[in-house]
C-alpha cells in the first residue's frame, strides 16, 4: 500500500509539473504571448546562513570565491528584470525590508537579520534591477520532522531510503556554491525533494495517520506562503521574482505553474554560471 501510495503521488506530480519535458516546450509557445499574465521566475536558494534546515550550504559567502560565486548568480537573476522580488521572510518584516532596501540603494552594507541569501542576492538584485518592492511571503509553522524519522527508522527498508536522501543532502550541500544553485534549480532535484515529503507522509503506525497529519502542517505552511504571495498587488506589467529554499519552490512551481494569472519561467534559463 505504502509503494502504491507513493507512485501516485510521483505520477500526480509529474503530471503536473510545469517544467516537465513534455509540457515546457508547448507552454513556451503558447503563453509566451499571453501579454495579460504575470511572469514569475521561482528561484530555489540555499540558506547560507540562519537556517534551521538538517543540512545547510558550507559557504563563507565574504571570502573571495564566495563573493565570486554570489556576483554570477545575481548576474543571472538581474537578466530577468524583476520589478517585484519575494523572499522567505514574514510578511510583517515587508516594510522593515524595504527600508532596509532604500539605505541599501546607497550603502551595500545595510543588512536584514534572515538568511544571508536575502542580503546577498535579494538586495543586489533588487538594487541592480531596479526593483520597486522586496516582499516577505513566509508564514514559519514548525512541524515535527523527528518524529518522521523516528516513524522511518521502524522499518529496514524506509530507514535506508531516508538516509540515502539525507546522504544525497549532505554531499549536496558540501559542493560548489554554484554547482548547488544549478542542482537545487533542476525539475529533477526539486520532484525529488517533493517526493521525499509524500514518501514521509505515509510513515505512521497501525492505524494511525502520523506522518500525513505532520506532512500536512508542512503542506500548510505552503499554502499559507502562496496566499500571501497573492495578496501582493501585481500587474500584467510586473515580473516577479521568488527566492526561496528549494523545497518551497517544489510546491510554488505547482501552485504558480497551474494558476491561469502567471507564466512561469523556466527557471534553468538563469542559472547558466560558465564564463
Amino acid at each position: 500500500m505504502k509503494n502504491l501510495l507513493l507512485s501516485f503521488f510521483t505520477l500526480t506530480m509529474l503530471a503536473c509539473n510545469p517544467e516537465s519535458k513534455v509540457n515546457l516546450v508547448k507552454e513556451t509557445k503558447t503563453e509566451k504571448t499571453d501579454t495579460n499574465k504575470i511572469r514569475v521566475l521561482n528561484f530555489g536558494s540555499v540558506h547560507l546562513s540562519g537556517s534551521t534546515d538538517a543540512y545547510s550550504s558550507i559557504t563563507d559567502v565574504n571570502s573571495i570565491k564566495g563573493k565570486a560565486d554570489i556576483q554570477k548568480i545575481v548576474e543571472q537573476l538581474v537578466k530577468f528584470k524583476p520589478t517585484i522580488i519575494c523572499v522567505e521572510i514574514p510578511p510583517e518584516s515587508t516594510e522593515f525590508m524595504n527600508q532596509t532596501f532604500q539605505k541599501y540603494k546607497t550603502d551595500q552594507s545595510s543588512r536584514i537579520n534572515y538568511s544571508e541569501e536575502v542580503n546577498v542576492i535579494g538586495l543586489e538584485v533588487a538594487r541592480l534591477s531596479g526593483t520597486k518592492k522586496i516582499y516577505g511571503i513566509d508564514n514559519p509553522i514548525g512541524f515535527d520532522y523527528p518524529k518522521l524519522i523516528e516513524l522511518a527508522n521502524k522499518n529496514a527498508s524506509d530507514s535506508i531510503y531516508v538516509q540515502n536522501i539525507m546522504g544525497s543532502y549532505e554531499i549536496q550541500n558540501k559542493k560548489p556554491l554554484l554547482e548547488q544553485f544549478a542542482e537545487i534549480n533542476t525539475t529533477k532535484y526539486k520532484m525529488e525533494t517533493f517526493d521525499l515529503y509524500n514518501f514521509l507522509a505515509t510513515m505512521h503506525t497501525p492505524n494511525g495517520f502520523e506522518g500525513a497529519d505532520i506532512i500536512a502542517d508542512f503542506y500548510k505552511r505552503n499554502l499559507r506562503m502562496y496566499t500571501n504571495f497573492s495578496d501582493i498587488p501585481l500587474t500584467k506589467n510586473d515580473r516577479v521574482l521568488i527566492i526561496m529554499g528549494a523545497t518551497h519552490t517544489a510546491y510554488f512551481d505547482i501552485f504558480i505553474g497551474n494558476s491561469p494569472k502567471y507564466i512561469l519561467e523556466n527557471t534553468t534559463n538563469y542559472t547558466d554560471y560558465t564564463d
